[in-house]
């Protein structure tokens, strides 16, 4: 276990009283909830910090992330055409109706 240093904190009575009402129902000391509610909002605290450099970082690729996507659409714009594959399609099913038993509309 992590070694532990005391330390005195001022707390508004409202607040301890609060703290209390949390903890009488439990088998959790004073001490305890106050070390997970410190954790808690040190890991809140740096997820925020890290959401904020995640939205930063995407916000300054946005202008390289829009050059590369055009650059790319010109690319293939530049491609030779297929011609439309919609006459290659299996015909199997075709005859068959709504009714027929074993027919699933998806």
């Amino acid at each position: 276990m992590a070694r532990m240093r005391r330390v005195v904190v001022g707390l508004p009575e409202e607040m301890l009283a609060g703290i209390d009402d949390l903890v009488s129902g439990s088998n959790q000391s004073r001490s305890l909830f106050i070390r997970e509610a410190c954790h808690f909002y040190i890991e809140e605290k740096r997820k925020e910090h890290l959401r904020e450099q995640m939205k930063t970082g995407y916000q300054e690729m946005a202008e390289l992330n829009r050059l590369l996507a055009e650059e790319m659409a010109c690319d293939f714009d530049c491609l030779p055409r297929l011609p439309d594959i919609g006459d290659y399609f299996c015909t199997a099913g075709e005859g068959l109706k709504d009714d027929s038993p074993g027919w699933r509309k998806t």
